[in-house]
């Protein structure tokens, strides 16, 4: 594959960045996002909508993360003795794929001839990175990297280096899989043809989507439209649900909290159920394990105890 290191990298946001096949996009173009959905970032290449502002506070955590980016490099020097790292991130493009595509690699490892990507993430801990303790990257983030060996054609396994606020740093290593890549490629092949097209992706219950939809029509024309029986039933069926499911789910969090005092976790059993970390202002903010499905914390006992 012909790859080549791209020397005047196009400005994230802009219009030139918004046409290239990035990384970051890749995860969105295949649905597995969890932070921006395929119909929010279509609308953002279509140039329907342009790509939110970065505030101040997500500003301060890409500068954070720049920061600790420095510390996560030397960690990995010290565990791949014999190789060397580049001290700024490369950018690549492949002009055999057939349509602008980028990966921005934050760090090039190299040892004779051999290259490797080498990434450098931050989080509060193991679970906010989505490490359900299997010890393998989050989905969003594999495809990432497999896309930036798609394009730089380096198919040695990558790294990819965590740094926590809490807890040590960890080294997760991404294998080439051929398969998988065939299927991304194929995939953004697609989305290139809906752009191309003028066919957006259905819309979803994500907040992204949501968003999206308000800023797609953000006047106001004084006119009616008409909606379906069916569309306007479920809207007002949900919305009484929801404020009535909202109420009790605070009293149930506020009970839990309640029962758990001081305590970084509430257990049921073997089972982690929830989790009490350090919130904005002082503030304590509680989180329940969604990966746990509730069914399996009850046995025949509790059940007949609830149903009682």
């Amino acid at each position: 594959m012909t790859s080549r290191l791209v020397t005047t990298k196009a400005v994230p946001g802009s219009p030139e960045w918004l046409k290239i096949i990035t990384a970051s996009k890749i995860p969105s173009i295949l649905g597995i996002s969890r932070f921006k959905s395929q119909f929010s970032l279509w609308h953002e290449m279509a140039g329907t909508v342009t790509p939110e502002p970065i505030g101040k506070a997500q500003q301060d955590d890409f500068d954070y993360g720049h920061a600790a980016e420095l510390a996560a490099a030397e960690y990995w020097r010290y565990k791949n003795p014999g190789w060397k790292l580049s001290r700024a991130e490369v950018q690549y493009t492949n002009d055999e794929l057939g349509f602008p595509n980028a990966a921005t690699v934050d760090a090039r490892g190299s040892r004779g001839s051999k290259r490797r990507g080498v990434e450098k993430k931050t989080a509060r801990d193991l679970a906010e990175w989505g490490d359900d303790g299997s010890g393998e990257v989050p989905a969003d983030y594999t495809a990432q990297v497999i896309w930036q060996q798609i394009v730089t054609g380096w198919l040695d396994p990558s790294d990819v280096v965590l740094w926590p606020q809490y807890g040590k740093p960890k080294i997760y290593t991404i294998a080439h899989d051929p398969v998988v890549a065939e299927l991304i490629l194929g995939r953004v092949r697609e989305w290139n043809a809906s752009l191309a097209a003028g066919i957006p992706p259905e819309l979803d219950d994500s907040i992204s989507t949501y968003a999206t939809v308000r800023r797609l029509h953000p006047d106001i024309d004084g006119t009616e439209v008409q909606i379906s029986a069916e569309q306007a039933f479920d809207y007002l069926a949900d919305d009484g649900e929801l404020k009535a499911l909202t109420n009790r789910h605070r009293g149930r969090k506020t009970s839990v909290l309640n029962t758990m005092g001081n305590a970084k976790y509430a257990m049921c059993g073997d089972l982690k159920i929830a989790e009490r970390r350090p919130g904005k202002g002082g503030n304590i903010s509680l989180y329940a394990n969604t990966k746990l499905d509730p069914a399996s914390i009850l046995n025949p006992e509790t059940v007949k105890e609830l149903s009682a």
